[in-house]
């Protein structure tokens, strides 16, 4: 049987880094981000800040296997999944927004966050 996704309304403000906004059916999605968000009490950056070299890029994700056996029936009485208003303020991240059905969604998101901000404490090559 061919299924129809119907949304009636969808009102999204913003869909960013990697995010997907999906209608309709599909097999597999998989959205990835990596990222460096450096926060500083003054904006000075240097061209050789920007590698992934950190072991948060690299560690393997741990599976998150079902921890339960799952029993599901299915009654498709109509070709058509209706949805009525979607409002979004924003997704993001690897985020998924989906009306359908999926089979498979693997995201990952890996966000390394520096903060750097001026103190009274001496800097190592003062002391």
């Amino acid at each position: 049987m061919t299924r129809w996704s119907v949304v009636r309304d969808l009102k999204i403000n913003s869909v960013a880094q990697s995010s997907i906004v999906q209608i309709g059916d599909n097999e597999s999605i998989v959205p990835m981000t990596r990222a460096l968000a450096i926060q500083r009490a003054f904006p000075y950056f240097w061209d050789d800040e920007g590698n992934f070299d950190y072991p948060i890029f690299s560690r393997d994700i741990p599976f998150m296997g079902a921890q339960e056996n799952l029993h599901m029936s299915i009654d498709n009485r109509d070709s058509a999944i209706q949805v009525g208003c979607i409002k979004v303020v924003a997704i993001a991240v690897s985020s998924v927004l989906q009306v359908g059905s999926n089979e498979k969604i693997v995201a990952d998101s890996r966000i390394k966050y520096f903060r750097q901000f001026v103190t009274n404490a001496p800097s190592p090559s003062k002391q």
